[in-house]
């Protein structure tokens, strides 16, 4: 009896020296902030983006100057300037066709009036032929006074019709003067329309900055910024004029971690560029849509945008990289375990208790996952020891 006994109690020790070989997790109940970790770059919710001027039968543009990346500008200061050349020689152009046809235009005035005074002595002249026809066609005689009298009344009826006629040359001329003045002074409007509008394209050709903001260039072809001496294309953007008091950070969620993820959710925000300082923010935006997150990174992801929520303006700027902690919730007096370690019975989640004399398996209650650790709660007391 005695003996079986003694190998009892070496089959014990036995177990116990195998177990303690067994890695093992110490219970300890904390508080833990669930979180999950991303990363995102720093831009501008407000942003504006300037590039060449619309410039009529212009679609290539010429940079004489361009102000330099990181400038702080307010609005209304020249932020890029184009090469003109083409505008003031179109001005040019236009200017001279204007006063031409000015100088037309006042000759054709001078001719009207000209034309005007000899259709009135013409008509003045028809009317005494008319009048000196109609009194004679009434004076009385003898046969051959008679005779002169019918050449008289034939006179008259000539210059009758000499007078319609001259009315109606009068009215055509007159019609004619007046449409061709409306004609030349159309034409000096649209000249001096066309001169206002090359004045104005050479004014536009000095971009100014539409709001205030710090200068960021807009790569082109082959992430090539932008600089003086290049020829751009209409429409290209050139600039953007991000408002630094407005910042965010655009970031993406993993397609299994979105269920995790909530509009307003707090999130603590480090930036690689300013070290030893954390900034906070909200969860503002979170896609809809799942996409490919680029095509070397095959994985599926959702946008969101983290709203900053008090900024550092003399620091902060847009691209720079950051890395986010989203808060998901507080887990009070939790303990912290390795994944492996649970086991489940069906859907009930367990881990195993190393006990002096062997193990015990303890249902436990799984509050949150995070980076290869669970978090859980169940009957088990500090000090014990949990197997992976």
């Amino acid at each position: 009896m005695k003996y079986l006994r003694i190998v009892m109690i070496l089959v014990c020790v036995v177990l116990v020296g195998c177990n303690s070989e067994q890695p093992y997790t110490i219970v300890q109940f904390e508080d833990v902030e669930l979180s999950l970790a991303t990363t995102g770059e720093l831009a501008s919710s407000d942003t504006v983006e300037v590039g060449p001027p619309f410039i009529k039968h212009t679609w290539q543009y010429k940079i004489t100057d361009i102000a330099p990346e990181g400038t702080l500008v307010k609005k209304g200061d020249v932020i890029i300037r184009f090469d003109a050349q083409q505008q003031h020689e179109g001005l040019r152009t236009s200017s001279n066709k204007l006063a031409t046809q000015q100088q037309k235009l006042q000759s054709e005035v001078l001719n009207s009036e000209q034309s005007v005074e000899k259709l009135k002595l013409d008509i003045a002249e028809t009317k005494m032929k008319l009048a000196k026809a109609q009194r004679k066609s009434t004076q009385d005689g003898d046969y051959s006074r008679a005779l002169d009298i019918k050449k008289l009344k034939i006179d008259l009826a000539i210059a009758t019709k000499e007078m319609a006629l001259i009315n109606y040359r009068n009215e055509n001329k007159r019609q004619q003067i007046k449409l061709e003045g409306e004609i030349n002074q159309a034409e000096v409007e649209r000249l001096s329309a066309e001169v206002t509008e090359r004045q104005q394209a050479i004014t536009d050709m000095n971009v100014k900055a539409p709001k205030d903001g710090i200068v960021v260039y807009v790569p082109g072809n082959e992430q090539k910024k932008p600089a003086t001496g290049d020829t751009v294309f209409m429409a290209q953007k050139l600039i953007e004029l991000p408002n630094l008091s407005q910042m965010v950070v655009n970031t993406t969620i993993a397609e299994n971690d979105v269920s995790r993820i909530s509009l307003g959710q707090r999130v603590a925000i480090e930036l690689d560029a300013i070290q030893d300082q954390r900034f906070w923010g909200k969860v503002t935006a979170l896609g809809a849509v799942v996409r490919v997150k680029s095509a070397k990174d095959p994985s599926k992801v959702y946008d969101a945008v983290i709203t900053i929520e008090t900024p550092d303006v003399e620091k902060m700027r847009p691209g720079m990289a950051a890395r986010l902690e989203i808060q998901e919730q507080l887990l009070n007096q939790v303990v912290s375990v390795p994944i492996k370690s649970l086991h489940f019975d069906q859907l009930q989640a367990q881990v195993t208790i190393n006990r002096t004399f062997g193990t015990s398996v303890v249902d436990v209650a799984v509050l949150g996952k995070s980076a290869g650790t669970a978090y859980i709660k169940g009957k088990l007391s500090n000090g014990e020891q949990i197997l992976r």
